[in-house]
């Protein structure tokens, strides 16, 4: 047997996605650098270490609302007569947020006082007034040494804002994790090129961009190699140096110019060679020069399939991250979803709403259906391998893949088959 048979994908015993994914983080142990960003530019970066507040707020005080503010001292015996109060003398205004005079220690609230035209003051009867009353003491808000974002701590609109009001205008963060993403294949041509008989539109490469930045990594991406390698090689060194992770996409299981698996064999460690994950099975993981390579399979779902398990995990992991989720809905399956005893396979779904408020689920089978009505799925699900087959009317928990206000109310759609015939039944 050739050295390059053994090198293929036999398909049998099968690592889990979660074996592939702790055979990589067993071997990587990624450190980012950290980088000093401005907290306006900061939105999704991860904390590299904790931030704490640099000033206190209220610097002194400062009035709990709007009103007056007023001297507590003179409220010992019950509401004074006010009738010959004068406004900078007796009190002064005290408006939300607003430090006031040292001569007053109190604040009375706007809804519980009266000016009338002559400048005259009335409280309302049964305020009582006591020293602090309505203020926010110095550091209230916000105080010095006080810890604000927590390290590992991704940014979100209110954690700048809150490093703001603690003096932080600038933010340590993790450095993006670099991920190289590598298309090859003859067959491939750009995008806005002509497309000639036998050649594919590269559509993967946007598929990465977009994934990659969304998961908070750098893109690289690299122009379509050819199936030749020494191009591949070459095209691989390079990334090595520049990147924290390499994606390699075609060239994955059993053709006559899939090299690129083979160049992974020959130059590292190939943790798999084919994953219990479908469509995308003939993906494989190896370690290089102390970093992961991942070979995607090159048609688009599964190379969607493959960034939703393994390299939105990869680049968490260097971040620190817990794996992304979308989110969980309940729904009830139009028909049954396909099985298999060695993957787990991911499942298209039509999600609509139906006549009860609830939601209908009408699978889609990749195999037959379009790229463009396979994309337009709007939920997923994977199965267990070997696991029990949902069939027609069960309840499942999928995920959904767009807002919840988007779901069409008419339960139809498209030409979906009779109820309680499965879509991927011959």
């Amino acid at each position: 047997m050739s050295t390059n048979v053994l090198r293929l994908p036999s398909f049998e015993n099968l690592p889990t996605r979660e074996e592939v994914l702790d055979r990589l983080f067993a071997l990587w142990r990624p450190e980012l650098p950290a980088e000093i960003v401005a907290v306006e530019d900061a939105l999704g970066r991860v904390t590299a270490e904790d931030c704490r507040a640099r000033i206190s707020l209220p610097v002194v005080r400062a009035s709990a609302g709007d009103g007056i503010a007023v001297d507590s001292r003179r409220f010992r015996d019950g509401l004074p007569d006010t009738s010959d109060w004068q406004m900078g003398r007796d009190f002064v205004r005290a408006d939300t947020g607003d430090d006031f005079d040292d001569r007053f220690d109190a604040v009375v609230m706007i809804e519980d006082v009266e000016l009338d035209g002559d400048g005259q003051l009335r409280i309302r009867s049964g305020v009582t007034v006591r020293r602090g009353s309505n203020v926010h003491p110095s550091g209230s808000i916000v105080t010095e040494g006080e810890l604000l974002v927590a390290r590992h701590m991704p940014l979100r609109p209110r954690d700048l804002a809150c490093l703001h009001l603690g003096g932080v205008w600038d933010v340590p963060v993790l450095k993006r994790p670099a991920v190289a993403f590598i298309p090859t294949g003859n067959e491939l041509v750009p995008p806005r090129s002509a497309v000639p008989r036998g050649k594919n539109v590269d559509s993967n490469s946007v598929l990465a961009r977009t994934s990659l930045q969304l998961l908070g990594a750098e893109p690289l991406l690299y122009p379509i190699v050819p199936d030749d390698r020494t191009m591949l090689n070459a095209a691989l060194d390079d990334a090595l140096g520049r990147a924290d992770i390499v994606i390699l996409n075609g060239g994955s299981s059993k053709g006559g110019e899939d090299h690129n698996a083979r160049l992974l064999h020959e130059r590292g460690t190939v943790l798999c060679h084919g994953a219990a994950a479908a469509p995308g099975k003939p993906l494989c993981a190896a370690m290089v020069d102390g970093k992961p390579i991942v070979n995607l399979p090159g048609p688009f779902i599964a190379a969607y399939h493959g960034f939703e398990w393994c390299i939105g995990a990869l680049v968490s992991y260097c971040l620190h991250q817990p794996k992304p989720e979308h989110r969980p809905l309940e729904v009830t399956l139009s028909g049954g979803l396909p099985s298999s005893d060695q993957v787990s396979l991911l499942c298209n779904l039509d999600v609509r709403r139906g006549e009860d408020g609830g939601y209908v689920a009408h699978p889609i089978d990749f195999r037959r259906s379009s790229a463009a009505r396979t994309a337009s799925a709007n939920a997923q699900y994977m199965t267990p391998p070997g696991g029990p087959v949902p069939s027609a009317d069960s309840k499942l928990v999928v995920e959904l893949l767009r807002e919840a206000g988007s779901i069409a109310r008419d339960p139809t759609v498209g030409n979906v088959l009779e109820k309680g015939r499965s879509p991927f039944s011959r």
